[in-house]
């Protein structure tokens, strides 16, 4: 074929292509050829031009294209392997100790295309190839795609629906966290010995409903292993690690990370909802480093100083950076201390865009190891649910983060510029010191209250089953419980008035002295929440035009379980912790 290569063997024949083992005369070797059947050669040319700049030791190498009359062919690497569908199809479920070594392989590639700005949209069992010493390379990169041409193309079901994720299944873009979806799917069925879809006997369009309902069928074989499977497959994908961090997930023994979870609705602006906020951990593109030393002092430039909790959010946003979009408003009186958001009304009325800036701890599971001392690099997540978000590890391992959303009707604004004038502003403080300090707060504020503090071990054991040690957030305004399948939740946030705000459902009750809201949270797991105020009151700057004057200081407890029939069901456990917390309440 083509005057050079010898074909040899058939290794495979499907609806898209056939696949070869040859022999390369020219330079003495073993190569795979692949030809696209019917007229589509286009497929080839794509699968080459991506897998051209992959050079990962956990992807199929591409060497070339060749032409022989009327047919193209790609020509890769040659491994004697087989498919991970063949292994588990000839010799039964793998081991969990073999599942994690070649899941944290494939983890690693997956991070490396995302990286590159490279989504694969058909990671599957057949797509694998594992060496008979658990070398595991991903295959097939036909209908891979740069991000750029995702987001201007438009939605179309991709992958195989034995493991594709709910988003693509509904009608989505397939992204970085779908490719995450379908790791843990094909580690699913590498474990489990079938699809967490079913195994497809009653018809493809079955699949396809579970799938975009996001119920996976339970697995029994896992153990210890479900709650990575449960991270991977999250339903929702900003609650799923990024491949990066699938990495130490799957290398490492550990508990499944908690990924930050739907939270209640914040309001803004009238009429107007906050929108979601893709986690920041996969799909970054990095750039423009930053290493600036630091002698690792709390005290140093590039860090939140001695006290981070003592922040001023609000004081880091340079105001100056935001006016050549319009007229910025910024209002500190929202959500937690560690928050501040500015709206910018864009000029001549072309619609209002919001930047939210949050101060955090370190991440639980960092994408790169930090180097103490030293800032990281800016993060540059996609696009994702009409969020542009931007970010930055300090030297003292603390992040800020910056994200940036279009209201009413400002679709034309450039929301990445918004983001990275502010970060840049930001960056600019941080190089003279640490970022201003706010002024005290009331002493009866929930700023000076630790969460934790607000459930004994009594309440949280017997909620959970079992003693569990807490997790504190950023300021020790948030605090976590887990002990798989249940969580428990206790933070803080500034709010409307919410007693009788209409947009704010669910039964108002009394605890104690305290007005409080229950109601089971929509999205995601089986999750019921209590809304206790803790204190309303006059802020003493100017609150956004349209917004109530007023102010709730709320502490929110929260239970969530993966196994509960639903959110309702977990009601009555929130309501007796948030007995517990307002009698520990300041």
């Amino acid at each position: 074929m083509a005057n050079r290569y010898r074909l040899e063997e058939e290794l495979g024949r499907g609806g898209m292509g056939v696949v070869w083992r040859a022999v390369d005369l020219e330079l003495g070797r073993q190569v795979t050829l692949k030809r696209s059947l019917g007229e589509d050669a286009g497929q080839i040319r794509r699968e080459a031009r991506i897998g051209a700049g992959l050079l990962h030791s956990n992807v199929v190498t591409v060497f070339d294209t060749v032409v022989d009359g009327d047919a193209q062919w790609l020509v890769t690497e040659y491994l004697a392997a087989r498919s991970l569908e063949e292994l588990v199809d000839d010799g039964g479920p793998l081991p969990e100790d073999r599942v994690r070594r070649i899941g944290a392989q494939l983890a690693a590639a997956l991070a490396d295309m995302h990286a590159r700005g490279i989504v694969h949209r058909d990671v599957k069992p057949g797509n694998v190839l594992v060496t008979a010493d658990d070398v595991a390379k991903l295959t097939d990169l036909g209908i891979a795609r740069w991000t750029e041409v995702t987001r201007t193309g438009g939605a179309q079901l991709t992958g195989t629906l034995g493991y594709v994720s709910p988003e693509v299944a509904d009608g989505a873009e397939a992204g970085p966290a779908s490719d995450v979806f379908s790791l843990g799917a094909t580690l699913y069925a590498a474990i489990e010995g079938r699809s967490p879809w079913g195994t497809g006997e009653d018809g493809p369009f079955a699949q396809m409903r579970r799938a975009a309902a996001g119920r996976p069928e339970p697995a029994v074989r896992a153990g210890p292993f479900a709650p990575v499977l449960a991270a991977l497959m999250a339903r929702h994908p900003a609650d799923r690690p990024g491949a990066a961090e699938a990495v130490t997930l799957l290398t490492a023994d550990a508990p499944a990370p908690r990924r930050s979870r739907r939270r209640l609705r914040r309001r803004l602006l009238a009429g107007a909802a906050l929108a979601a906020v893709a986690a920041l951990v996969a799909g970054f593109v990095v750039g423009r480093p930053l290493w600036t030393t630091t002698d690792g002092a709390p005290g140093g430039a590039n860090t939140l100083g001695a006290d981070p909790a003592g922040t001023d959010p609000c004081a880091a946003i340079s105001i100056n950076s935001l006016t050549s979009f319009g007229e910025p408003f910024v209002d500190p009186e929202v959500l937690n201390f560690g928050s501040c958001v500015v709206t910018t009304t864009l000029a001549d009325d072309k619609g209002q865009v919001q930047t939210r800036l949050d101060l955090t701890g370190p991440l639980r599971y960092p994408p790169r190891p930090p180097v103490p001392g030293k800032m990281g690099e800016i993060e540059y997540p996609e696009v994702h649910d009409g969020v542009c978000e931007r970010a930055i590890s300090l030297a003292d391992a603390n992040r800020v983060v910056i994200t940036s959303h279009r209201l009413e009707d400002a679709q034309d604004a450039p929301l990445c510029t918004f983001s990275e004038a502010v970060l840049s502003g930001v960056l600019a403080m941080l190089a003279n010191g640490p970022l201003p300090r706010r002024a005290p707060l009331p002493e009866w504020s929930l700023a000076h209250v630790d969460a934790c503090a607000l459930l004994d071990d009594a309440a949280t054991s017997g909620a959970l089953g079992r003693p569990k040690e807490p997790d504190r957030g950023f300021g020790r305004w948030d605090c976590t419980w887990e002990a798989d399948p249940r969580t428990i939740d206790v933070q803080f946030t500034r709010e409307w008035p919410i007693e009788a705000d209409p947009d704010v459902p669910g039964e108002r009750i009394r605890i104690g002295t305290r007005t409080a809201v229950v109601a089971p949270v929509p999205g995601g797991h089986p999750e019921c929440a209590v809304k206790v105020v803790h204190r309303s009151y006059t802020p003493a700057l100017p609150v956004l035009n349209g917004t109530p004057s007023n102010r709730d200081e709320v502490a929110v407890v929260s239970v969530e379980d993966t196994e509960a029939a639903g959110g309702a069901a977990l009601c009555a456990t929130a309501r007796s912790l948030a007995e517990v917390l307002v009698r520990r309440l300041p």
